[in-house]
């Protein structure tokens, strides 16, 4: 694993891009959304609730109440952002809810039978995430073709420190492993127009984790502060193209592509020749071929 240094000079050409955030208002979002209107960029929030009054920049700031889980309300969101600001250059895709049900409690329907699961986590947490890359990709293909210019942006999700090791509570730990797999199967798709990149969070201080009580069990808690620099370093760094930032107690570590980390490491254990990934690739030219 790679241990990374985020100057605030590698930050620097954030100035004047257009944000879009999902999950904006509280938390890692918007520790995010505060740091990027810092660094001179533009901000479009899409969230349930609204940020606090003294958030609020209407020249640099817009505030669109959306619903990670519905599609008209997200794609209302990407179209308010460019009606304000007329493009998006970055998407954070972020919005997110903590864990709630292990899908195998004994709930019971109306009819006493047993009921499906709660799904509301992966709804928000990778449904949403799905919904917010289709949508981005569109409105970059569409402002570039409007402006008559070569496809650009870049997608940062929000992964999880629990999308790659066990972690005891289903429904969260299988939409975030669904995240890291999204974006690990979009980099090679969408490049080299499109960068897609995710960080790996540990234990923050958000709304979703009780930072005081992990306290008096002797955790540390990091600030969101500490996230949102490496979500800024994604967007600015153009170098980054499928990489996972982790980040811990003001470290970073890239933990995806870098020597020593995980895709090398797996590739390492199995020693096969050759990779799903590229027997796919290959299936996919000889069929485009014929």
């Amino acid at each position: 694993m790679a241990s990374l240094e985020i100057s605030n000079e590698a930050l620097d050409n954030i100035h004047d891009k257009v944000i879009l955030i999902t999950g904006g208002s509280s938390g890692i979002g918007r520790a995010t959304a505060e740091f990027c209107l810092q660094l001179g960029a533009k901000v479009v929030i899409g969230d349930l609730n609204a940020p606090a009054c003294d958030f609020l920049s209407p020249e640099k700031l817009k505030f669109i109440r959306t619903d990670i889980t519905s599609w008209d309300s997200l794609r209302n969101l990407f179209n308010e952002g460019i009606n304000a600001f007329g493009r998006i250059d970055h998407v954070f895709a972020n919005a997110g809810i903590g864990p709630q049900t292990d899908f195998l409690d004994e709930s019971l329907d109306e009819s006493g039978e047993l009921a499906p699961p709660n799904l509301q986590v992966i709804n928000v947490n990778l449904i949403g995430a799905i919904y917010t890359a289709r949508l981005a990709v569109h409105y970059f293909r569409k402002s570039a073709g409007r402006h008559n210019e070569a496809v650009t942006g870049s997608i940062v999700f929000t992964a999880s420190a629990s999308s790659f090791q066990n972690f005891g509570a289903p429904d969260y730990a299988t939409a975030k492993h669904g995240v890291l797999g999204l974006m690990r199967s979009l980099v090679d798709q969408l490049s080299p127009a499109v960068r897609v990149n995710a960080i790996a969070p540990s234990w923050t201080s958000t709304g979703l984790v009780p930072g005081d009580f992990l306290a008096s069990l002797g955790v540390a808690v990091q600030d969101p502060g500490v996230v949102a620099r490496s979500v800024v370093f994604l967007f600015t760094d153009s170098k980054r193209n499928g990489h996972l930032i982790y980040s811990w107690e003001g470290k970073y570590k890239e933990i995806d592509k870098a020597e020593g980390g995980l895709l090398g490491t797996a590739r390492k254990i199995l020693g096969n020749p050759i990779s799903e990934d590229e027997v796919l690739r290959k299936m996919r030219e000889a069929t485009e071929g014929k």
